[in-house]
């Protein structure tokens, strides 16, 4: 199985500098796009640097870099390449005090040379599956907004919804928790056309489901989809960074 991808992260209107970083294979890009038709074996992945936390960008960018280090097959412990590279994240951080404490999500999509998908998530950037028409989540949010409506308390906190929004739970290179690293088995069978999405927040904060599903279902280039994507997200009002990856099965 082959498939035609397509990255692009931008720094958007209101930030001064980009903290998202995607890769793709083993291309990483933290301005511009990077677009290549591959085969499995491959990882693609976005990161995004946490806000307020310092150095952002250094580790969205080592995450990716670790990642590509990383030689993938269907015996690798993905779990474990993540925990060690938060552990690398935290001594980065110990060896470069300016640094120290920088933290960053990651959603990957991890391709097995039998064409099995998994996707690894911490934080609260997201995997799409767009399938026959219908688009689903397959990554669950790790933010405080997300828990909150997990135990049924989101509407005792809806006053303090723009507040709690960006807050999220769990990070790589926290160095004040072990983050939660989500495994989902993709288990559909992926036909011509169909298109795995991963994005940060700058996107899905700012596109309803509807809105995703409409620019997907076009006959249109991914290209041209994922500037769409980010198009719309700057034009509903977006203050951070975006970033979209499309994987696109190849006819």
């Amino acid at each position: 199985m082959r498939f035609n991808t397509y990255g692009i992260t931008d720094v958007g209107k209101f930030r001064e500098n980009n903290e998202d970083a995607i890769i793709i294979g083993e291309s990483i890009c933290t301005s511009g796009v990077v677009e290549t038709e591959i085969s499995p074996p491959f990882f693609a992945a976005v990161c995004d640097g946490v806000g307020g936390e310092k150095s952002g960008e250094i580790a969205s960018y080592l995450t990716l870099e670790k990642l590509m280090m990383t030689t993938y097959s269907k015996v690798t412990e993905l779990k474990t390449s993540v925990f060690g590279i938060h552990d690398e994240l935290i001594e980065y951080g110990r060896e470069h005090p300016e640094s120290f404490n920088m933290q960053t999500t990651l959603c990957l999509v991890a391709f097995d040379a039998d064409n099995n998908i998994s996707c690894i998530n911490v934080g609260d950037s997201r995997a799409y599956l767009f399938k026959s028409g219908r688009l689903k989540q397959i990554s669950t949010d790790q933010s405080l907004s997300q828990f909150l409506n997990d135990i049924g308390r989101s509407k005792i906190f809806e006053k303090d919804n723009d507040k709690i929004k960006h807050v999220i739970i769990s990070s790589l290179g926290n160095t004040k928790q072990y983050p939660m690293v989500d495994l989902t088995n993709i288990s559909e069978q992926l036909d011509s056309g169909d298109t795995l999405m991963l994005c940060s927040d700058g996107v899905s904060d700012n596109l309803s489901f509807g809105a995703i599903k409409s620019v997907l279902k076009t006959s249109y280039a991914i290209s041209t989809k994922a500037k769409s994507l980010i198009d719309k997200a700057i034009l509903n009002g977006s203050r951070d960074n975006l970033s979209v990856i499309l994987i696109e099965v190849k006819e």
